[in-house]
């Protein structure tokens, strides 16, 4: 079977020339589009996975992971996600000193979030080159603290490799997804969340993390979390503050403020409430109203209106290339001989 590349464009509606079989990847009101609104940061307009080979990756369509990321309301966890990353001492000053997030916070963001999209939705392919970037990548960022936090004193080394780093980093993620979906979506049960921790493991094994490093449950994750703050493995310091000042007030025109206050409202109300307290965030009484109006809105909103975000165009190109039908198959071509050639 034969497999064109085809460009696949995020938020028009798109007719790829297969044959008779089209594919329409718009949705009424994409997620990312949402950010653009809210931020005014430019988005990509492409989707970061365009292999079309019928592979299933990583996870696969009958996985969790594929259906819980359908809904697009997800999106809700990016921002939490980085604040809760930035707990930890030296993910926070690896993030200042080796990325552009002082100048460009939502495009570092919108990256991560590419870079977890092809890992998660990518061909097999897809998710090894992507992780090998990441890992070249991670290899380069190492470095000293510059002050005593936690259990880390000043002047210790930091690194990317570092394994408590890169499974915080993917805790904060898992765990961010799984809070996002049951505050705006709806519940999880027990054994789905351990199903959705479990299938996490196979794409953070090739970032460097191993069984032994890894937690064995998701039960085991919520105790790790739990243990965090205790024991001083997270910290919240200057280069954390910096990070959550730089997620939760960016420099934006007075037109997009309101637009972020409920993005910061919705951000810091999911926020664990010791990691709230640890950033010295304000969470009264008005805003924890304000966070469940917002919250019981969205339930409206997916309730009576199901395709107001749509379902992810991500998902549904994965989908499709599983099934096939982004790949054409070759006509056998006949070499006819020669009359001359054929008699006698």
């Amino acid at each position: 079977m034969l497999c064109k590349l085809w460009k696949i464009e995020l938020y028009p509606a798109i007719t790829l020339p297969m044959e008779e079989t089209t594919i329409h990847m718009h949705t009424p009101l994409d997620s990312m589009r949402i950010i653009h609104w809210a931020s005014g940061a430019s988005m990509s307009s492409t989707l970061p996975i365009s292999d079309p080979d019928p592979d299933p990756g990583l996870l696969g369509p009958d996985s969790l992971s594929w259906r819980l990321h359908e809904e697009q309301w997800l999106i809700m966890a990016g921002a939490r996600a980085f604040l809760l990353q930035a707990t930890h001492p030296k993910v926070a000053q690896g993030a200042l000193d080796y990325s552009s997030f002082a100048e460009d916070p939502f495009g570092r963001v919108s990256r991560t979030i590419q870079g977890m999209a092809v890992l998660i939705f990518g061909t097999t392919n897809e998710a090894n080159s992507m992780a090998r970037h990441i890992n070249r990548l991670h290899h380069t960022v190492h470095g000293t603290l510059p002050d005593s936090l936690g259990r880390y004193a000043a002047g210790e080394t930091y690194s990317a490799m570092e394994p408590s780093a890169l499974l915080w980093v993917h805790i904060a993620f898992v765990d961010s997804m799984l809070t996002a979906y049951k505050t705006f979506v709806g519940p999880l049960s027990h054994a789905e969340c351990e199903q959705y921790w479990q299938e996490s493991c196979r794409y953070a094994r090739l970032l460097g993390l191993t069984d032994t490093m890894l937690p064995a449950s998701y039960a085991a994750v919520q105790q790790y979390i739990r243990e965090a703050l205790a024991s001083g493995e997270i910290a919240i310091g200057p280069a954390a503050h910096f990070i959550a000042q730089k997620v939760l007030y960016p420099s934006l025109p007075w037109l997009r403020k309101p637009l972020w206050m409920i993005v910061r409202l919705i951000t810091v109300g999911q926020l664990p409430s010791d990691i709230r307290q640890a950033y010295g965030l304000r969470w009264t009484t008005r805003h924890k109203t304000g966070f469940r109006l917002a919250r019981g809105v969205g339930h409206l909103l997916r309730r009576h209106f199901p395709n107001a975000l749509g379902r992810s165009p991500l998902v549904n190109f994965a989908r499709r290339r599983v099934k096939g039908e982004l790949c054409r198959r070759a006509e056998p071509v006949l070499h006819k001989q020669s009359a001359e050639g054929t008699s006698g």
